[in-house]
């Protein structure tokens, strides 16, 4: 019974793809394989191993290297530009040319095995790269972990502001490429300072949580939120006229109201919200600035009207503007 490294999962886990144009050869290096324990694919064709390798969890690929068409070297790199994680490629060769072998080095192959096969030396190679598999993918899936991280704000679960500012610019961009609207809006929970003095930073904390878990459940599958710092939170919805958004805001701020009563229920938290579309303020260009600008502007207005209600940027005029001349509540509260 063949002994496998302990670090590596059971044979039946892995699943090994067989390319060969000749269906003999392919079935008695598969009857090998099998043997081992391992999942088979086989393959006779470029366009089939193509098919076979974007379909599944392809995890190592055994391939001859000379075929018919399109030869073991040019689908090597075919299937190196199609992998979404690393997976190695293990020529079946009987070519002893050193420039052979340095050829298919250069497309991406990671070991020859003569032919015949000798089924030791295939349960020994099959081993050695399938353990190169287990750690390079560990390895992969642990630096996409850490990439994410670095966008997401610990607290509420949310895209962060370093998120927001790699993703806004290219919304922008696309909307205006496409001639489609875009709407921001920015929420600021109202008299948060006010919490964390009164109620402590923790009962803050749990505010901000409340907040992220009410856009998180809360917005439509395009939309995308994030925590852009301290009591603020942003919203993207795109292809969404400022009315239809503002409604998307009405019902998050009612949200959060009554979700803020397990936290505070002597004291209602409320939060404000302003508005801004491409369309609505007339924006032809890839401007972000801009854009979050009108919304910000937007939420100072439904601050110095009274807090806990949205505003879009589009629909203030004078005469709401002197209506609020008198207020005197700050834009950070």
């Amino acid at each position: 019974m063949p002994i496998f490294a302990p670090d590596l999962p059971p044979p039946a886990d892995h699943t090994i793809l067989i390319v060969d144009d000749d269906p003999t050869a392919a079935a008695s290096i598969a009857g090998v394989v099998e043997e081992l324990g391992y999942r088979v694919e086989v393959a006779h064709s470029w366009v089939c191993a193509l098919e076979k390798f974007s379909a599944g969890s392809i995890d190592l690929v055994l391939m001859d290297a000379v075929m018919p068409g399109v030869d073991g070297f040019k689908l090597t790199a075919l299937l190196r530009a199609r992998a979404r994680s690393y997976t190695p490629v293990v020529f079946l060769t009987g070519l002893t040319d050193p420039r052979a072998r340095q050829l298919g080095l250069s497309a991406g192959a990671d070991d020859f095995i003569g032919k015949p096969v000798d089924p030791f030396e295939l349960r020994v190679r099959i081993g050695a790269m399938l353990r190169i598999r287990v750690l390079t993918k560990a390895l992969e899936e642990k630096t996409q972990r850490l990439a994410r991280m670095a966008h997401v704000d610990v607290l509420t679960g949310l895209g962060n502001r370093r998120a927001f500012d790699e993703e806004f610019p290219r919304e922008v961009t696309r909307a205006v490429q496409f001639a489609l609207d875009l709407s921001v809006c920015i929420f600021d929970i109202d008299h948060f300072k006010t919490v964390n003095d009164r109620f402590g930073h923790r009962t803050g904390d749990r505010v901000l949580s409340v907040m992220g878990r009410v856009l998180a459940r809360g917005i439509r599958g395009c939309d995308r939120a994030y925590r852009l710092g301290g009591e603020e939170f942003v919203l993207l919805a795109p292809e969404t006229g400022a009315e239809d958004c503002r409604t998307v805001a009405d019902r998050l701020r009612n949200d959060f109201r009554r979700a803020c009563a397990s936290v505070l229920p002597d004291r209602p938290c409320t939060v404000s919200a302003g508005v801004a579309s491409l369309a609505g303020v007339g924006l032809e260009a890839a401007e972000p600035r801009a854009l979050l600008a009108a919304a910000d502007d937007a939420l100072y207005r439904a601050k110095t009207l009274g807090r806990d209600r949205c505003v879009v940027a589009a629909a203030a005029n004078d005469a709401v503007l002197e209506e609020a001349a008198g207020a005197t509540v700050g834009r950070s509260d």
